[in-house]
């Protein structure tokens, strides 16, 4: 399986930060990794509330990340060793892998599903978690599901912005130049980098996008192309399962 790749151009659209891993994974399967955030990360408006929850990581039971950015955030601004008290909660095995790199834990994820129902669905098997303080970490905004999901199991939340999420630098120009090198594939990693992908695009470029392979990590994510018009392949989870993924869909033979 290692040739599946060679000379594909694989768009890698995670935030600039978080892109090396998978760049690097697709890199040694052949592939040609073409980096083209559709998201860029940048501290919070006002650091203020995110720096008081840091100060006060100790009284928190259970500190709840909702992405890699969240992790990376917060240790920028984490100038001690993680508390041992403070267990940390995640819901994939990428934010798994990124909070041992930096020194967090323990760290509880879930062993399948990999999202936010999922990691409330083991923070019920865990149990305990009634009357006492969790931290959730997050990007400003956000959905509703997992807040609301902590809170329904007793725990005294704190709802912390920790990153802001912005609009890709480049537009559409850089677009068209990426589609005419050739794309065989993109990664998408985010509903917000779905929808950041074709608002920058003008009409003849959104339809050229709409005519792309996606390979995206979860459901959601696939919805949001649907609703641009682009249709995705289901990937397993985290880098080695997303390469994988691709790697199998491109070794089928063509029909």
């Amino acid at each position: 399986m290692s040739a599946a790749l060679a000379g594909r151009r694989i768009w890698v659209t995670r935030p600039a930060a978080q892109a090396d891993a998978l760049t690097d994974a697709l890199t040694r399967q052949g592939a040609v990794a073409v980096r083209l955030p559709l998201l860029e990360i940048a501290p919070p408006a006002d650091p203020a509330l995110l720096d008081a929850a840091l100060a006060a990581l100790d009284d928190f039971a259970l500190a709840v990340f909702v992405s890699p950015s969240a992790l990376d955030a917060v240790a920028t601004r984490l100038h001690r060793p993680w508390p041992p008290t403070t267990a940390a909660a995640v819901v994939g095995p990428g934010s798994a892998e990124r909070a041992r790199q930096l020194g967090i834990a323990p760290v509880i994820a879930p062993p399948e599903q990999y999202d936010g129902a999922g990691l409330l669905a083991e923070l019920d098997r865990l149990g305990g978690w009634a009357g006492r303080r969790a931290v959730l970490f997050r990007g400003d905004g956000g959905r509703d599901e997992l807040p609301q999901g902590l809170a329904a199991r007793g725990l005294a939340l704190t709802t912390v912005a920790a990153y802001r999420r912005l609009p890709p630098v480049f537009d559409d120009a850089r677009l068209r130049r990426e589609l005419d090198a050739g794309c065989d594939g993109a990664v998408i990693s985010s509903s917000e980098a779905a929808q950041y992908l074709f608002a920058l695009a003008g009409d003849a470029t959104r339809e050229r996008l709409q005519s792309l392979l996606y390979f995206a990590p979860h459901p959601r994510i696939i919805a949001a192309l649907a609703e641009h018009g682009a249709s995705a392949v289901l990937t397993r989870a985290g880098d080695a399962g997303i390469v994988d993924t691709l790697c199998r869909h491109f070794a089928r033979p063509s029909p």
